[in-house]
């Protein structure tokens, strides 16, 4: 690390994270002298730093320590519309060591996330993923790519892993047009079995975020209703459940009252929602 970059770190980062860079730029081959650059958002939960040195790029994640109470409400409030908390779900916020478990045990099944470099208690070195975010083709209307995301997310599912919290931002397509998946700091639960309730859970979660997130709503219905809705009939996902999680998101994000924080996109992007969420849970009817 240069002098300045070394400096601005020990201005914006805990004493404990900082330390925590130390130890991986020490790990890596080249990583005294490698460029460090944060990326344009960082979430709520995690410090985030893309590095770069002379042979390799590589992330480097270490989780906030900050009061999740607001982050925690929201979600609360959210997972409670659809019904998932009443009926026996429930969430929680990995640490660094459960999700390093847990991208440990995704490669071991040959799924898209990213390579595990090296990590520590309170840190993780991770695989740098070229490519888009799926958030980010879909808001330029490109909504080609959600059935891939889709027949991924159920070879993960016919494989008992369940990613959680598919919002669109933690899909990626990368640049040789793979399904990668990446961030999975959040776990979900469910006490009734393994009845299918959270596979419907992800597999609702991301046609309705595809939905909400789209510069282009009638062509991603259409390709909800034409493929994506045929596949998951044939593949047994319950579709009376995912009907219920998509009016519940439907009917949150439709609350003029609902809470909002720093991923709540303006209001005013709502309001022409109405008509196609109604459209979406429709096609889940029949």
């Amino acid at each position: 690390m240069n002098n300045l970059v070394e400096e601005n770190l020990k201005n914006t980062l805990p004493t404990n994270i900082a330390q925590g860079l130390e130890s991986a730029l020490a790990y890596l081959p080249g990583g005294k002298t490698a460029k460090l650059e944060k990326p344009q958002t960082e979430g709520l939960f995690n410090h985030i730093l893309f590095i770069t040195t002379a042979t390799d790029r590589c992330v480097f994640r270490a989780r906030r320590h900050v009061s999740n109470e607001a982050g925690d409400a929201y979600m609360q409030y959210m997972y409670e519309a659809t019904g998932f908390i009443q009926n026996g779900g429930s969430f929680k916020l990995r640490n660094i060591a459960d999700e390093v478990d847990f991208i440990k045990r995704a490669l071991a099944a040959g799924l898209p996330v990213p390579k595990l470099i090296h990590a520590d208690e309170d840190w993780m070195l991770i695989e740098y993923v070229t490519g888009k975010t799926l958030f980010d083709l879909l808001e330029a209307g490109e909504v080609k790519f959600l059935p891939k995301i889709v027949q991924s997310m159920n070879l993960a599912h016919s494989q008992g892993i369940v990613y959680a919290d598919r919002w669109t931002g933690n899909e990626m397509i990368d640049s040789q047009g793979n399904v990668r998946m990446i961030d999975f700091d959040i776990e979900w639960f469910y006490e009734g079995g393994n009845d299918g309730t959270l596979e419907a859970l992800e597999m609702a979660w991301t046609i309705f975020n595809a939905m909400r997130v789209t510069s282009n709503r009638d062509d991603l219905l259409n390709i909800v209703e034409t493929e994506i809705l045929p596949s998951l009939k044939v593949w047994g996902y319950d579709i009376s459940k995912m009907k219920q999680f998509i009016a519940g998101l439907c009917n949150f994000y439709l609350d003029p009252n609902k809470p909002s924080n720093n991923w709540s996109l303006p209001t005013s992007l709502y309001v022409a929602m109405a008509e196609p969420a109604n459209r979406l849970v429709s096609m889940f009817s029949n």
